[in-house]
């Protein structure tokens, strides 16, 4: 039985693909979904970093709040019941397996961008650490 869904976003059109397909389970297990987003910590950055690199933007915990509010609110056709949580101070991957295992969710449903095996040992992407470090299963939403 299926009763909570994590559903890890980063602001991307790509990570909401995973989206309706999490909506759908909801509705039909009668779940809870987790939206979240990790946000990295800070950076320091040397002026001479800056002239090679440009400016990094880092998104604040407020601007994180409000687009998985929008997000929230967008699945009320849905009408599954969502809560929003910003999570800080973690890798990416670590953020989302220590939701998922505090909040002893049932799955997780995040979008791939369907590399293949050579891509994802170049990328070490999130999601593959995600696959290996969850608590549950993982549903694999891919990209194309």
């Amino acid at each position: 039985m299926i009763k909570k869904i994590l559903v890890p976003l980063d602001g991307s059109e790509l990570a909401e693909k995973a989206l309706p397909y999490a909506a759908n389970l909801a509705q039909r297990y009668q779940a809870e979904m987790i939206l979240v987003r990790s946000l990295q910590p800070a950076v320091v950055v040397s002026e001479m970093e800056m002239a090679f690199h440009g400016p990094r933007v880092f998104i604040e915990k407020d601007e994180a709040n409000v687009y998985l509010t929008g997000i929230k609110r967008q699945l009320g056709e849905f009408n599954p019941p969502a809560r929003i949580a910003v999570l800080e101070g973690h890798r990416v991957s670590e953020a989302i397996t220590d939701v998922a295992s505090k909040e002893s969710v049932d799955a997780i449903v995040m979008s791939t961008h369907g590399r293949s095996r050579l891509g994802r040992w170049l990328t070490a992407s999130v999601t593959d650490e995600v696959l290996q470090h969850a608590p549950c299963p993982v549903f694999l939403v891919r990209a194309a």
